[in-house]
């Protein structure tokens, strides 16, 4: 493995621009969070509820963060996003080089899209009078935006060569992504796409949601699913860890 990885040298616009998008979401969190600690006397909301909200918001992030990567992986590429590309296509092929990008570059992949989207969710849901409904919205998005904020990090604890005991206990009770649920995707590129959790991986590739949207969107507009793959594996080298089996981890 090499000490830089490929992409490691960003110009100043790209780094303008990863900080933008890690700022914007950030002040979604943090107006998520204002409201939900300034209306929390007023909604009197029970703690099960407010459990139950932070699950759903839990596994909507998983889901959130699916839909992003699938889209990052099959539809977008380096002239739509550039670096942030082109360090996503060199993880299919390396994937440990993952762990060697700072957590903004990496952030920005998953703040932009929740900051646009969770934003716009959070804001219209701030517009309507105070209820139990809005309040456990705003829990939600909040929840979303906070796992998007940091979900290249949840997702980079997958591929940690020695995890800690506390990371190996939260793995195997599926609070986080584990490497042995995670490494199916490097295998297989339509599948486990959600790398918070991966409690929405079962559902959707049960029901093979990837598939039937790339079929939709192919259907649609005549595009092929994934169709600068080979050209990036040429020209990042492919070490033949794409189809590999995952390292020991410990």
């Amino acid at each position: 493995m090499p000490t830089i990885p490929f992409f490691k040298h960003a110009t100043l616009r790209e780094i303008i621009i990863t900080r933008l998008c890690c700022g914007a979401d950030a002040v979604v969190i943090l107006c998520c969070g204002g409201y939900l600690l300034r209306c929390y006397d007023a909604v009197g909301l029970r703690w099960p509820w407010l459990i139950v909200a932070l699950l759903v918001g839990y596994f909507l992030a998983d889901l959130f963060s699916g839909l992003v990567h699938w889209v990052v992986d099959t539809w977008v590429d380096e002239g739509m996003l550039g670096r942030g590309i082109a360090m996503t296509r060199e993880h299919h092929t390396h994937p440990s080089h993952v762990l060697l990008y700072g957590f903004l570059d990496q952030a920005s992949l998953g703040a932009a899209p929740s900051a646009v989207v969770v934003g716009s969710a959070a804001a219209v849901t701030a517009s309507f009078p105070v209820s139990a409904l809005t309040y456990t919205l705003m829990i939600v998005w909040f929840v979303i935006a906070t796992c998007m904020l940091f979900g290249m990090s949840f997702h980079n604890l997958a591929h940690w060569p020695v995890r800690p005991p506390l990371l190996r206990l939260a793995q195997r009770l599926h609070l986080v992504c584990s490497p042995e649920h995670h490494w199916r995707h490097h295998g297989d590129h339509t599948v486990r796409y959600c790398v918070i959790n991966g409690w929405a991986n079962y559902p959707c590739d049960r029901l093979g949601l990837w598939s039937k949207l790339e079929w939709l969107v192919t259907a649609t507009t005549g595009r092929a699913p994934r169709a600068d793959d080979a050209e990036w594996h040429r020209k990042l080298n492919d070490t033949g860890l794409l189809a590999g089996e995952p390292r020991p981890v410990r």
